[in-house]
């Protein structure tokens, strides 16, 4: 034909050209699986996620959320003591003894009416453990952080750490105040048992021990009389 000089080479070339065009396609086709398989694209029943998300919770994994406490808390602390207490009580017994002696010419006799007294001092001791619990108020904050597979556990867990930091703040706080207060009111009152106690016993005790008292009061009294008559009837001779 007039306007294709060579008619046939267009042809040959057009022909050459599709197995190359062919082959390219294919390997374009091999790289884009290769490339899938790469960035993790599961295969249905593989055991991968087809999803592409993380087992750990989430497409980003786990989250994390941080929260701040500001608060007064009371501060309980407990106290035990044992405390001595030693009660002492004066006791004391009067009596009154007569005395007779003869003179010695037969002629008479005198009586000598004489006083003694005893006394003595009793001791008893208690020994009382006693308990007390005292509370104290302190402001403390705290403020934590924490992960989880959802943001509601993380907001909880993130809460308790800061409630725990904040709690911790106070006790260091308020704790020795409060252990001093404990310390003081269970001595008060093991103080107040103890008195309480040691006394009873002491009154006990002299009970006791007071019939002893006016019985050597009463003894003393009539060997003093009795050696002052007999002292006083030899010393006059007779009426």
């Amino acid at each position: 034909m007039e306007g294709d000089p060579q008619p046939g080479l267009g042809r040959r070339l057009r022909a050459a050209g599709r197995p190359s065009i062919g082959l390219a396609l294919a390997a374009a086709g091999v790289l884009i699986a290769v490339a899938a398989l790469a960035a993790g694209g599961g295969v249905p029943g593989s055991g991968g996620d087809p999803d592409g998300g993380s087992s750990s919770g989430g497409p980003d994994g786990p989250v994390e959320r941080c929260r701040s406490v500001d608060r007064r808390f009371t501060v309980r602390r407990t106290a035990r003591v044992t405390v001595d207490f030693t009660a002492r009580r004066p006791i004391s017994a009067t009596a009154q003894g007569t005395g007779t002696a003869e003179f010695p010419d037969g002629s008479g006799e005198i009586t000598v009416t004489a006083t003694s007294s005893r006394a003595a001092t009793l001791s008893a001791r208690a020994t009382v453990p006693r308990t007390a619990t005292a509370t104290a108020v302190a402001r403390g904050s705290g403020r934590a952080c924490a992960f989880a597979d959802t943001p509601a556990e993380a907001v909880r867990k993130a809460s308790a750490g800061a409630l725990q930091r904040a709690r911790a703040m106070s006790e260091r706080r308020a704790g020795p105040g409060a252990a001093a207060k404990a310390k003081e009111l269970a001595t008060s009152r093991g103080r107040a048992a103890a008195r309480s106690a040691a006394r009873e016993r002491v009154d006990g005790a002299a009970q006791k021990r007071l019939p002893d008292l006016e019985a050597e009061a009463q003894r003393a009294a009539e060997r003093s009389a009795q050696a002052e008559a007999e002292r006083r009837a030899a010393a006059d001779g007779g009426p």
